[in-house]
């Protein structure tokens, strides 16, 4: 029984074609020739057409300057500010208010106070 090497006939096609290759060999003529000329002038046509949209598009909406992706953002950080604004405005009416309470509550205990030495004093 014989090995094959890497070397033998029956490898060395795989490895000797490829698809360019065999493509690349011979120019387009007739037929051939006319297509890819039609495709080429099709692709420049396009690739024009594209431009110009891409150009009446910047022009009509302003999207190259991309405000209308930067306002959003802009008004997000504007209401997080103000919602910390307005979270430490209320810690501190909560601390006023506490404060106000222990107020009132001393001077409730004052006037019970006074009230039991009116009434003392009175009878």
């Amino acid at each position: 029984m014989m090995s094959q090497s890497s070397g033998s006939d029956a490898n060395s096609i795989s490895r000797s074609w490829s698809p360019i290759c065999k493509c690349d060999e011979e120019k387009p003529f007739g037929w051939q020739k006319v297509s890819l000329l039609e495709a080429r002038d099709e692709i420049r046509h396009l690739k024009e057409s594209v431009k110009a949209m891409k150009e009446h598009m910047v022009s009509v909406s302003g999207f190259a300057n991309y405000d209308h992706l930067k306002k959003p953002k802009e008004e997000k950080k504007k209401l997080e500010e103000e919602m910390k604004k307005m979270e430490e405005d209320k810690k501190k009416l909560e601390e006023e208010k506490k404060q106000l309470e222990e107020e009132k509550k001393k001077l409730e205990i004052e006037v019970m106070g006074c009230n039991e030495r009116e009434k003392c004093l009175g009878s």
